[in-house]
């Protein structure tokens, strides 16, 4: 099945709830380097709550940088790549020889210079120019667009080979921004897009050989199977039906599904349906039977131990807490 077909591609992201924000627009000169802090100083910078993922991002528009984390270097990004960062550590960004490091938090808040002044700089053109910021999604365990993605995402976002939406979101949040739009209701669009379509760029250039869930997606059996399991959730699933709709045995069709996504059939079922009512009560207003039902539980009583048993809290007590944050 094509990327651009995947219903339970698709359905991932939309639970993510995307949204992003440009933090810096500058160019440094080498030597330069500058402390991005962990996930938790981030939100508690922007004034979100642990609900909330904050996932840095550094798209470079000229030049490059190495990024490094606890001393070790992870990605040397050039020009026209974005660095995305989904396991919320600390990182480094930086060029050029040792220099002391300056931390994000003062660049942004004091406005500390950063880098080699221009008018000492003989070859201008060393200089990385950089768009930074943060997207921010859903804070949701249970989704496993999440659990798939890398500690640091790299991508493209010129070239042939470039996913052509990346190429033009790129293009456009570059005229925002030149324009002293970096805030405006267009440039947050665009960051969504932009969010979005990276991810998609990297599933779509992953390995086959490469286990996970985006392998599974592709996969002529598994893939179908986690179709049908997003767009019917309230489904009776077992590993038998499943394996049916496939034409596989069920001990193959569960060897296989285990191989693919690294996890169980029914554990993944149960997952998606824990995602959908956590979904369900978060948005809406429905009461507990009607959610039940619709992720495949007559019983409400049993939905709310499988609720409890995945999520750590009852429906009520859940919905109530994220209401209340």
């Amino acid at each position: 099945m094509s990327a651009h077909e995947s219903t339970a591609f698709n359905d991932a992201l939309e639970d993510l709830r995307i949204s992003g924000s440009v933090l810096l627009v500058e160019k440094y000169f080498p030597p330069w380097a500058i402390d991005v802090p962990n996930e938790s100083v981030l939100q508690d910078l922007l004034g979100v709550g642990r609900e909330t993922r904050v996932l840095p991002f550094h798209l470079v528009r000229r030049g490059a940088f190495h990024l490094s984390q606890s001393g070790r270097e992870l990605a040397r990004v050039e020009a026209d790549e974005v660095a995305i960062c989904p396991s919320g550590a600390a990182h480094r960004m930086s060029f050029g020889n040792r220099t002391e490091p300056v931390p994000m938090i003062d660049v942004l808040r004091r406005h500390i210079a950063v880098g080699c002044d221009p008018a000492l700089v003989e070859d201008l053109s060393t200089g990385t120019e950089l768009i930074c910021g943060v997207f921010q999604m859903r804070s949701s365990p249970m989704n496993p667009m999440l659990a798939a993605l890398p500690p640091v995402l790299t991508v493209k976002t010129t070239g042939m080979q470039a996913n052509p939406m990346l190429v033009h979101a790129a293009e456009m949040l570059g005229m925002e921004v030149a324009l002293g739009r970096r805030d405006s209701f267009t440039a947050s669009r665009l960051l969504e897009v932009f969010c979005a379509e990276a991810i998609r760029s990297y599933r779509e250039r992953q390995s086959t050989s490469d286990p996970g869930w985006f392998k599974a997606l592709d996969d002529p059996r598994i893939g179908p199977a986690l179709e049908r399991i997003h767009q019917q959730p309230s489904a009776p699933w077992t590993v038998a039906s499943l394996a049916d709709l496939v034409a596989m045995s069920p001990s193959r069709f569960a060897a296989r599904f285990r191989e693919t996504t690294g996890q169980s059939v029914m554990s993944y079922v149960i997952g998606w349906r824990m995602n959908a009512a956590c979904r369900a009560l978060r948005e809406g207003n429905n009461g507990l039977s009607e959610i039940a039902a619709k992720v495949g539980y007559q019983d409400v009583a049993a939905f709310s131990r499988a609720f409890k048993e995945i999520v750590g809290q009852s429906p009520a007590k859940w919905r109530a807490a994220q209401r209340e944050q």
